[in-house]
C-alpha cells in the first residue's frame, strides 16, 4: 500500500522542480551513533521545507558494503541499519508529502554490489543457466575491447576474475560491482518488482543511474545501444499502467544528441541531466566569455514536451570532465584544480565554494544562472550556504562530509564523540563549521542561505523558467550572457555579468518595444524599450532578471468629453487619509467627489436615475494607505445601491506620474502638509495585489469601522493556482466594457471586483465554485478565493472574486469584430459585381430541428468564424448539461417546469417588455431620427408582440426541466482559446435582475437566445466600424448597401450554434417537448427588450442597436415564418 504521495493533478509537476540533493547519513544524526538517519532527516524537513524547494533526492540509504558510498547495494529492499528502518523511511515519506516536498530515491540497476544474493547465487549457477545469466560472464577478459574505461585511476579493465565463478564477470565501475545482465528478461523482470517496492512506499520518482550501461552486445562500445532504450520503455509503460504522477530521471553522462533517445518519444525518462553544460558555465565564468554555455544549448537537440532537464553546479561525485574536449579539460585542472589531490578520474572533487576562491559575487551568478536556464535545478546540501571541502579525505568523501547546522560540537550535526563520525566535519578556518553553518546564516539578512531562499523563492514564482523557451540575445559583449524565457504570455529576460569587471551592453530588445523591464528581485521599473538597442550597465560578477511587462491598461475614455464633465475637485487634506476619515470630510467625498466620478465609470448602473445623496457607510484599511469604501447612493425614484470603492492617496512624483497615466481613475487632487498628490482607485496599483492575494491565501479577516467585517476565504485550488509567494509584478485591466472591475495578476490569475454590493449569494462566485468542485467541465475558469462584505446586520455580499486565468486571445466578441471586416471588404467587392446577400431563406428558428446549409459562397466569406462558432454551441451545450447533473444540493438540482411556473413566465417577459416600452415611449422623442422612427415602429407593433409572448402560457409543462443556466450569455462572455476553442465567464446574470432572480432555474434557451443576439451585435457593430474606417480611406460606401450581408453573416452564425447545440443535447430533460422554434423565440423576444431597457438607461448611444434588432431581425423573423408556414 503507498505511502500517501502529493498532489498528483499535474503530471508534469518535476518541470517546476527545485530538488535538493542529500545523503542521509551526512544531513543529521538522532541517535548519536556518528551517522545521519531517516530520524535526522524528519527532524530537518522545516529547514529543507523553508528553503524553498519542492522535491528531496535521496543518495542511496540501501544495505551495502559501503566500498562506494552506497552505490554497491547488497539488498534492493532493505534500509541500511545505520540510517533507521523501512518504518522510519514511511514517516519520512508521509512528513515530506505532509509539507508538499517530494522525493526522488536512486535505483541503481546497472550493478549490484558482489555481496548481493542475486550475485552470490550467480556465481554459483551452472554456466548458461538463469540465475548465472542475471550477471554478464566470459571466458576471457579480452571481449568488448572497444568499451572505455570509466574509473581510470582505479581499474585497468571492465572485466574481474571471480575464483568461485571460475569465470571473468562484467563492470563499467568498480570490480566489486558487477554489472546485472539487462540483455536477460528475468533481470528485467526482477527490476520492475524492486522498482514497484519503492514506488509503493510512496516515492515520486526514481534516479535511474548509470543508464547508458545497461544492456551490452559484441562490436559496440556499449553504450547508449538500442536495447537499452528498450528496456526503458518497459520500465516506463509499466510505471505509466500503475502509478500516476511519478518520474524517471536518467543519469546519462553523454552529449546532448546522445541523451536524446533517453527521452524517446515521451515514452522513456520524463528527465535526464544536462552533463556537458555544468563544466561548460565553470569555463565560462573564469574565460569571461559566454560562448562554452551558448555553443552547448544551441548544439542541445529539442526534446519532447513532457520532458525536462536536470541542471545543477555541483553534486556527490566530482565535477565530471567527460564530456569536454581534451583541451578544455587541461584548461579546467589548470584553472580549477592546480592540486593533484583536487582531481580524481576524469574530474575534479570539490564542492562549489572552494572552486570559485569562496566568491560570493561568482556563487550568485552561477546560482542565478542554474535557476533561470531550461530545466529543472538540483541544489547540492550545503552548497546553500557555501560550504567547503576536504580534498585530503579519499574518494569522493572530500564533497560529502556532514552538514553544518551550528558552531556547536560536530557542527550540531551529531552529539556522538568527533572520532565516531561517519566523517570528520570541515574544520578549516574559512569553510569551517564555525563559520559556515545554517544557524549564523539564518540571523545574518545578507547571507548566502537568506539570497538562497529568495531566489528559489522568486524561481518558483514564474513557470516561464521551468518550461519556458529559450532564445538568446547575442550582444557584441562577449562578456555578456543574455536570454530571453517565455511562457504563456510571461516573457523574461536574464542578463549575467561573466567578467570580474564592469561591462556595459547594447541588447536587441525591439521584439518587444514598448514594454517595461521590471526588475525581478526589487521590482525595479527600468526604461520602457524604445527603437534603439537597449543600453545596460552590469557589475563585476553581477546578474538581472527582468519580467518584460507591457504598459499597464487604465480605463481609456475622451479625455476632452470627460472635461466638459468634470473638473476633478481639489481636497485639502492637512494630514492625508486622517483628515479625509474625520466626518466632515467624508461628507465631502461623497456628495462633491464621489457623484460627478460615478457618473463617468462603465460599471455604475444607475446612470438612468438621479442621484439625491452619497454617504460613506463603512470603511476599514486593507494595507499601506489602502482603504476600501463603502458608499450608499439615495436616488430620486426607486431603492438605493451599495457601491464598493478601493481607494489610495499617494503624493509627489509618483502622483504626477500617475495622474498622466491614469488620468480617468483620478478621484480627487489632494492638498496636505507633506506636498500635493491624488486621490485614486487603488486597483490601478499593483502593490494593491499583493495585498489582496496575501489576504485570501491567509484567510484574514478585517472589521470596519461600523462593525462590519471583510472577510477573505481561500477556495480548495487556493494552493494549486496561486502557489508559494504572492509579489504581484504585472497586472492589466481587462479592457473589455462589463459592469464589473476585472484585472489580470501576473497572466495567471484574474480578480473580479464586484462594484455593486449585493446582500445575498453571488449567482457567479456561487456557479464557478460549484462548476469547479463538482464538474469536469473543462471549458470554465476555477475559483481559487472570495472576499466577502459581512454588514452590521449580518447580511453579507460577495466583493472579490479570484481565478485562475485562462491564456487566450480575447474574448468572443473581440474576435467576432476581427473577422467581420474581412466578410464586409468581400462582400463590398460581391455587391460591386452585383451579387445580392445570401440570407437565409427559410426561418432562423428552424434550425432548432435541423439547421440548414450555408452555401458556398458563404462558407468562403466566413472563413474560420464558422468552425469556431460551432465550437462554441457544443461548448454551451456541454455547459448546461454539466449543470443537469446534481442530484442533492437543491440550488443545482433540476426540477420539472409547471404549468405554473410557464404562466408566470409568460407575465414576467410580458411586464419586462412593458417596462421597456413605457421608457421608450418616454424618451422616443430625444433619439435621433433614424432610431426615432425604429421606436415608433416597434411601439405600434408593441400589441401583436405582447399578445405573442403571452401564449406561451399555453406550453405548460413541455417546457422542459428547469436548471441553472448562465443568465447573461453572450460573445463577451467566452473566451477564445488559442486552440480555438472556448472558455466560459460571468456567471453573474443580467445585472438588472435581483440575486434572487439571477439564481433561478429556468430554460437554458434563454442562454442560447442571448448568444444569437450577440451574433446580431457583433453583426452591425462590425458593419459600423468597417464602413466608417472605409470613409475615413475614401471608399464611400453607403452603409445600408451592407445591410443584407449583415443580415447573413449572423443568420448563419446563429444557424451553425444552433445547429451544434441542439446535436449535442438531444434528448436532454431541459428540452421543449414541443415548438421548441416558437419558444426560443419567445425568448429572443425576452432578451431584446432587455438589452433596449439596458441601453435606454446605462449607453444611451448603443441604443439603435437593439431597436434595429426589433424592427430588422426579430420581427421580420416571424413575418418570413408566417410566410413560410
Amino acid at each position: 500500500m503507498a505511502t500517501g504521495t502529493t498532489d498528483t493533478t499535474d503530471p508534469l509537476w518535476y518541470k517546476d522542480a527545485i530538488i535538493y540533493e542529500l545523503h542521509v547519513k551526512a544531513f543529521k544524526d538522532s541517535n548519536g551513533d556518528g551517522t545521519g538517519d531517516f530520524r535526522g532527516l524528519i527532524e530537518k524537513l522545516d529547514y529543507i521545507q523553508d528553503l524553498g524547494v519542492n522535491v528531496v533526492w535521496l543518495l542511496p540509504f540501501y544495505p551495502s558494503p559501503f566500498k562506494d558510498d552506497g552505490y554497491d547495494i547488497s539488498d534492493y529492499r532493505g534500509i541500511h541499519p545505520n540510517y533507521g528502518s523501512l518504518r522510519d523511511f514511511r514517516a519520512f515519506i508521509r512528513e515530506a508529502h505532509r509539507r508538499k516536498i517530494r522525493v526522488i530515491t536512486e535505483l541503481v540497476i546497472n550493478h549490484t554490489s558482489d555481496q548481493h544474493p542475486w550475485f552470490q547465487t550467480a556465481r554459483r549457477a551452472k554456466p548458461g543457466s538463469a540465475r548465472r545469466d542475471y550477471y554478464v560472464w566470459s571466458d576471457t577478459d579480452t571481449k568488448f575491447p572497444e568499451t572505455r574505461i570509466i574509473f581510470t585511476d582505479s581499474e585497468a579493465s571492465n572485466w574481474a576474475w571471480d575464483k568461485v565463478a571460475q569465470a571473468y564477470y562484467w563492470h563499467r565501475f568498480f570490480s566489486h560491482q558487477p554489472d546485472l545482465n539487462h540483455n536477460n528478461p528475468q533481470v528485467v523482470r526482477a527490476v520492475l518488482k524492486v522498482m514497484r517496492f519503492w514506488l509503493d512506499m510512496g516515492v515520486d520518482g526514481l534516479r535511474l543511474d548509470a543508464v547508458p550501461y545497461l544492456c551490452v552486445r559484441e562490436g559496440t562500445n556499449n553504450e547508449n545501444l538500442p536495447e537499452t532504450q528498450e528496456v526503458l520503455k518497459i520500465f516506463r509503460k509499466h510505471l505509466d499502467m500503475h502509478y500516476t504522477g511519478r518520474m524517471f530521471l536518467a543519469e546519462a553522462n553523454q552529449w546532448p544528441e546522445d541523451v536524446l533517445p533517453y527521452f524517446g518519444s515521451g515514452d522513456e525518462c520524463h528527465m535526464a541531466f544536462h552533463f556537458p553544460l555544468m563544466p561548460r558555465m565553470f569555463m565560462a565564468l573564469r574565460q569571461e566569455d559566454r560562448r562554452p554555455i551558448t555553443d552547448i544549448l544551441d548544439r542541445t537537440p529539442p526534446i519532447p514536451d513532457n520532458c525536462q532537464w536536470a541542471l545543477f553546479l555541483r553534486n556527490h561525485d566530482e565535477l565530471t570532465l567527460e564530456m569536454v574536449t581534451d583541451a578544455e579539460r587541461d584548461y579546467m585542472y589548470r584553472e580549477y584544480a592546480r592540486d593533484a589531490r583536487m582531481r580524481l578520474n576524469l574530474g575534479i572533487r570539490r564542492r562549489l565554494a572552494p572552486l570559485i576562491d569562496n566568491s560570493r559575487r561568482r556563487m550568485e551568478l552561477l546560482n542565478s544562472l542554474l535557476f533561470s536556464m531550461p530545466g529543472s535545478p538540483v541544489i547540492y546540501y550545503g552548497d546553500e550556504l557555501g560550504m567547503g571541502d576536504n580534498i585530503f579525505l579519499g574518494d569522493r568523501d572530500g564533497v560529502r562530509t556532514p552538514m553544518q547546522w551550528s558552531m556547536d560540537r560536530n557542527s550540531g550535526f551529531s552529539k556522538a564523540d568527533p572520532a565516531r563520525l561517519y566523517l570528520p566535519v570541515i574544520m578549516d578556518p574559512v569553510y569551517g563549521y564555525q563559520s559556515v553553518n545554517v544557524e549564523a546564516q539564518e540571523r545574518d539578512p545578507s547571507s548566502m542561505l537568506r539570497f538562497m531562499r529568495r531566489m528559489i523563492t522568486l524561481r518558483r514564482q514564474h513557470k516561464a523558467f521551468g518550461r519556458g523557451s529559450l532564445d538568446f540575445i547575442r550582444p557584441d559583449n562577449r562578456a555578456i550572457l543574455a536570454f530571453i524565457r517565455r511562457y504563456r504570455g510571461e516573457i523574461l529576460m536574464v542578463t549575467a555579468n561573466l567578467s570580474r569587471y564592469v561591462q556595459p551592453a547594447e541588447l536587441d530588445l525591439s521584439e518587444f518595444k514598448g514594454r517595461i523591464p521590471v526588475e525581478m528581485i526589487g521590482r525595479t521599473e527600468f526604461p520602457p524599450i524604445g527603437d534603439l538597442p537597449y543600453f545596460i550597465t552590469l557589475g563585476p560578477h553581477s546578474f538581472y532578471w527582468f519580467r518584460l511587462e507591457s504598459p499597464a491598461e487604465p480605463i481609456k475614455a475622451v479625455r476632452a468629453a470627460q472635461e466638459e464633465l468634470r473638473k476633478t475637485p481639489l481636497l485639502a487634506l492637512d494630514e492625508g487619509w486622517d483628515t479625509l476619515l474625520q466626518p466632515e470630510h467624508l461628507f465631502t467625498l461623497g456628495h462633491e467627489v464621489l457623484p460627478p466620478y460615478l457618473a463617468l465609470q462603465r460599471w455604475y448602473r444607475g446612470k438612468a436615475r438621479e442621484i439625491t445623496s452619497c454617504h460613506v457607510i463603512d470603511w476599514c484599511k486593507l494595507g499601506a494607505s489602502f482603504y476600501v469604501m463603502l458608499i450608499r447612493l439615495q436616488y430620486d425614484a426607486g431603492s438605493p445601491e451599495d457601491y464598493v470603492m478601493p481607494l489610495k492617496i499617494v503624493l509627489g512624483r509618483p502622483a504626477e506620474s500617475l495622474a498622466q497615466e491614469i488620468p480617468d481613475s483620478v478621484l480627487a487632487l489632494v492638498r496636505t502638509r507633506r506636498g500635493e498628490g491624488i486621490l485614486y482607485d487603488a486597483l490601478m496599483d499593483r502593490a494593491s495585489y499583493d495585498i489582496l492575494l496575501t489576504a485570501i491565501g491567509d484567510e484574514r479577516q478585517f472589521t470596519t469601522q461600523n462593525g462590519g467585517l471583510i472577510k477573505a476565504v481561500p477556495a480548495g485550488l487556493y494552493e494549486k493556482l496561486v502557489g508559494a509567494g504572492h509579489a504581484v509584478r504585472s497586472v492589466r485591466k481587462v479592457g473589455a466594457e462589463q459592469s464589473n472591475t476585472s484585472i489580470i495578476i501576473e497572466e495567471a490569475l484574474i480578480l473580479k471586483l464586484y462594484r455593486r454590493l449585493e446582500a445575498g449569494i453571488n449567482p457567479d462566485v456561487e456557479m464557478s465554485l460549484f462548476l469547479t468542485e463538482k464538474s469536469r467541465l473543462n471549458s470554465i475558469a476555477r475559483v481559487a478565493g472570495t472576499m466577502q462584505y459581512r454588514y452590521p446586520a449580518g447580511e453579507e455580499a460577495t466583493v472579490v472574486m479570484l481565478q485562475e486565468f485562462v491564456p487566450n486571445r480575447g474574448d468572443g466578441w473581440s474576435a467576432a469584430l476581427s473577422w467581420l471586416p474581412d466578410y464586409y471588404e468581400q462582400a463590398e467587392k460581391r455587391l460591386a459585381q452585383g451579387e445580392t446577400a445570401p440570407t437565409m431563406d427559410r426561418p432562423l428558428l428552424s434550425a432548432t430541428a435541423m439547421p440548414a446549409e450555408p452555401p458556398d459562397a458563404f462558407i468562403a466569406m466566413a472563413g474560420p468564424a464558422l468552425q469556431a462558432i460551432e465550437t462554441l454551441g457544443h461548448r454551451t451545450a456541454e455547459f448546461h448539461l454539466a449543470l443537469t447533473e446534481e442530484k442533492k444540493n437543491p440550488a443545482f438540482k433540476p426540477e420539472k417546469a409547471t404549468a405554473a411556473y410557464t404562466q408566470q413566465l409568460a407575465e414576467a417577459v410580458t411586464r419586462q417588455i412593458q417596462e421597456a416600452l413605457a421608457i421608450l415611449t418616454a424618451k422616443s422623442a430625444s433619439l435621433p431620427p433614424g432610431p426615432g422612427a425604429d421606436a415608433c415602429r416597434i411601439l405600434f407593433e408593441a400589441p401583436s408582440l405582447l399578445e405573442r409572448v403571452g401564449s406561451i402560457a399555453l406550453i405548460g409543462e413541455k417546457l422542459g426541466h428547469r436548471i441553472r443556466h448562465h443568465g447573461d450569455y453572450h460573445l463577451g462572455q467566452v473566451l477564445l482559446t488559442e486552440t480555438n476553442d472556448f472558455i466560459i465567464l460571468d456567471f453573474e446574470g443580467e445585472p438588472l435582475r435581483p440575486l434572487s432572480q439571477r439564481r433561478g432555474k429556468g430554460s437554458p434557451l434563454k442562454d442560447v437566445a442571448g448568444m444569437i443576439r450577440s451574433f446580431h451585435y457583433a453583426a452591425l457593430t462590425g458593419l459600423a466600424d468597417f464602413a466608417g474606417l472605409s470613409m475615413k480611406a475614401g471608399e464611400k460606401v453607403e452603409k445600408n448597401e451592407l445591410l443584407p450581408w449583415a443580415r447573413a453573416w449572423y443568420e448563419w452564425m446563429s444557424n451553425a450554434f444552433i445547429g451544434a447545440y441542439f446535436a449535442t443535447t438531444a434528448g436532454a430533460p431541459f428540452l421543449p417537448a414541443a415548438e421548441t422554434d416558437f419558444i426560443l423565440g419567445v425568448f429572443l423576444l425576452e432578451k431584446v427588450f432587455y438589452e433596449l431597457n439596458y441601453e435606454l438607461n446605462n449607453r444611451p448611444d448603443w441604443v439603435h442597436i437593439p431597436l434595429a434588432g426589433i424592427i430588422d431581425i426579430t420581427l421580420q423573423q416571424y413575418d418570413r415564418q408566417k410566410r413560410t408556414t
